[in-house]
């Protein structure tokens, strides 16, 4: 068995065969329905169709040459499409038969050091994985599924069909897995991925951490040339580092704490201030927020942007931390919304589902919220720097 760039050749035939024979053709449409606008013909639909079926058809009836691999031979018969419909298990992790390839990114430089040697020219060790005297997975240089797979994650081409990379294929690295019977759904899936993790660190020393696809990396760039007039604010030095901090730091839970910090470092100059006889945080936070926007700022900020007014002013049935936001009269929801937010970040005792917010789980809700908390923290460096102690 093998990983790497060959990775794949652990899919096994026999389930290949069965996973290509689950394929919905009206999925395929729906894709291309999707990707490429709904008015399509009835005779492209039908193309469509007869390609999956071609697949599937070849899938069970090829007869694979000593010394080759049935994916190899069925993959000539795979439109790029197809690898985007059916291979993605999620938006980061390839799915074939009994083999899954995760993308994971180094989470320290002492890890790519050992892993990644060269710079220009990059040779990728890997690290074997075993589980009771079996090899189960890989990490290391990713395989041929995974680029085709995710192939329009790493080209960009331009106006005039120029090809160029948004990111460099052969500095990433994916784990490799090819026994799907260590765990039995999704949820077992990620769990198994962080104690692989996990255990890298204890046992290896290696750190690791799942990654993604980035959006904004397909943009194309824009040579921004502007100014900026300095405005006449002395702002105070350690909110304004934690401020900047969230800006920098790429860990969704780190942004939102960094910029709560910005409200934490007033809190002694806001009790004393409010002289509230029982001052617990969250009237400190009601108290701060009140004092430094007003409820038409905010509306005028939802209104910005009409899907983040809906996703801040609309109840989630999924977390209870969300509060929606009604600042008609007063901006006390505001408050509510960042403190439940902040509770569920830094609170890690049993709790129930979706109460508090997990490390790479919750991640994408957390990257919603943090235009809410970061505005709230750009006010309240203004208004509270240099306020009287």
């Amino acid at each position: 068995m093998s990983g790497g760039l060959y990775g794949h050749r652990n899919i096994e035939d026999e389930r290949l065969k069965e996973w290509i024979n689950t394929w919905y053709a009206e999925d395929y449409i729906n894709f291309f329905r999707n990707n490429y606008g709904v008015g399509m013909k009835a005779e492209f639909e039908d193309s469509l169709s007869k390609q999956v079926e071609i697949v599937k058809q070849v899938s069970s009836s090829i007869t694979v040459a000593e010394g080759r691999y049935l994916f190899d031979d069925v993959m000539k018969y795979m439109s790029p499409a197809m690898f985007y419909c059916y291979f993605r298990y999620d938006s980061s992790t390839a799915y074939c038969g009994n083999y899954y390839e995760v993308l994971i990114e180094f989470a320290d430089e002492s890890t790519k050091k050992k892993l990644i040697k060269g710079y220009d020219y990059v040779q990728t060790g890997g690290i074997t994985l075993e589980k009771n005297g079996e090899v189960i997975g890989h990490i290391g240089q990713m395989s041929d599924l995974f680029w085709h797979t995710f192939y329009d994650k790493y080209i960009v081409e331009d106006d005039y069909g120029a090809i160029e990379h948004a990111r460099n294929n052969e500095k990433d690295i994916t784990l490799h897995i090819w026994n799907d019977k260590l765990f039995e759904n999704t949820g077992q899936f990620y769990k198994f991925i962080e104690q692989i993790l996990f255990e890298c660190n204890v046992y290896l020393d290696l750190g690791f951490k799942r990654s993604r696809f980035e959006s904004a990396s397909k943009l194309k760039g824009q040579a921004t040339k502007t100014q900026l007039c300095l405005s006449g604010s002395d702002l105070e030095e350690t909110p304004l580092r934690y401020f900047n901090f969230a800006n920098y730091t790429k860990i969704p839970r780190h942004k939102y704490l960094a910029y709560y910090q910005v409200l934490e470092f007033f809190f002694t100059r806001a009790v004393k201030e409010a002289r509230l006889p029982k001052p617990n945080e969250l009237l400190i936070i009601k108290y701060i927020t009140n004092n430094s926007i007003t409820a038409s700022e905010v509306i005028s900020w939802l209104e910005e942007i009409t899907d983040r007014g809906r996703h801040y002013t609309e109840p989630s049935e999924i977390y209870p931390a969300l509060i929606p936001l009604n600042v008609r009269e007063n901006v006390q929801s505001v408050a509510t919304r960042i403190y439940t937010v902040r509770c569920s970040l830094i609170h890690s005792k049993e709790a129930p589902k979706d109460v508090n917010f997990i490390p790479n789980l919750n991640d994408e809700i957390i990257e919603k919220e943090l235009a809410l908390i970061k505005y709230v923290a750009e006010k309240v460096l203004y208004k509270w720097s240099n306020a009287p102690e």
